[in-house]
């Protein structure tokens, strides 16, 4: 019996020591929100009272910002009217609307922040920071952004003209910031990175008005080199589309091992390059036929000789050939 009680007791008193604890952690956990809600307040009326006073400021950094935007869309307008009775290249126009209207909006938005109330000294040098990390690290696709302003600003070339660098040869028809658009005669595309057209040399076909088919024409040494200039020039003094103004003439260019090479130049407008070239060059070869005279070309004459002092040689010998 006294067991039986001894264990009641004990029971009695562990479930008041329980009923202390789990109060203990509720007071505890209560006094734990009182102060995150406390805290919170706090934080939201330091925000309201921070609110109100810079509301003034923020309202002027709202007017700033609209204003700034619609100065900067009459500015770019006022410019681009401007470049258009100037009949500035619309290549360079785009290019400078752009960097001008990024340039105005970012002086706006920096106006915006000041006004505010934020240091705007650290913001700038936090940017400058970033710029200078991301820089090194699209370092190639910014040196591509700079040659493409080069070539813009500076008018190396232009998009209709016909180009050839690096074994390449096409003609532009996209100027991009980061690559120019070359396509081939044949229909291709090619897209050439800008710094590679600022630092290789590029041949421009088409910058002038004007340009000289050279063609290269081959005669036996047997030929007549007065006739075969004058056909050759009876055709060019033919043509239409030949520059007779110009200097048109066809003298020896190389005494070669098989053949007299003249040299032809012919003169004519850049539109009518190819054209002119083919059909130059198809009249020369029909004119020079129909006046029996001959272009050369390789071939391989094979003499054999028959030694006559070796006909009675004894039976299982053979003759000696020579080839010349």
């Amino acid at each position: 019996m006294k067991f039986v009680l001894f264990d009641q007791v004990s029971s009695q008193v562990s479930a008041q020591v329980s009923t202390q604890d789990s109060e203990e952690s509720t007071v505890n956990m209560v006094q734990q929100m009182e102060k995150n809600i406390n805290t919170t307040q706090k934080w939201l009326q330091d925000a309201y009272n921070w609110f109100i006073q810079a509301l003034p400021n923020i309202i002027s950094a709202l007017l700033i910002l609209i204003i700034g935007w619609w100065i900067t869309k009459i500015i770019c307008k006022i410019i681009r009217k401007a470049m258009q009775k100037g009949k500035a290249d619309p290549t360079v126009s785009s290019f400078l609307l752009s960097v001008i209207s990024v340039t105005l909006k970012i002086m706006v938005v920096i106006c915006a922040i000041a006004t505010v109330g934020f240091d705007v000294t650290t913001l700038i040098t936090t940017v400058g920071a970033a710029a200078v990390t991301v820089g090194l690290a699209l370092k190639d696709s910014l040196a591509n952004v700079a040659s493409g302003t080069l070539i813009i600003l500076n008018k190396r070339f232009k998009i209709g003209d016909y180009l050839e660098t690096e074994g390449l040869k096409g003609k532009v028809v996209k100027i991009d910031m980061m690559y120019t658009t070359l396509c081939t005669y044949d229909n291709k595309e090619i897209l050439i990175p800008n710094s590679r057209l600022t630092s290789n040399n590029v041949t421009n076909y088409f910058v002038k008005t004007e340009r000289r088919i050279d063609l290269i024409v081959p005669i036996a040494y047997t030929e007549d080199i007065a006739k075969a200039r004058q056909v050759i020039m009876g055709l060019i003094h033919a043509s239409d589309l030949v520059l007779q103004d110009k200097y048109n003439r066809v003298a020896v260019d190389t005494l070669n091992e098989s053949s007299v090479d003249l040299s032809v130049w012919i003169w004519c407008r850049s539109d009518d390059y190819w054209k002119l070239s083919e059909e130059m060059k198809e009249s020369i070869k029909n004119s020079l036929d129909a006046n029996n005279i001959q272009i050369p070309y390789n071939q391989l004459d094979i003499h054999i000789i028959e030694n006559k002092n070796q006909k009675n040689l004894p039976e299982g010998s053979t003759k000696k050939e020579r080839a010349v």
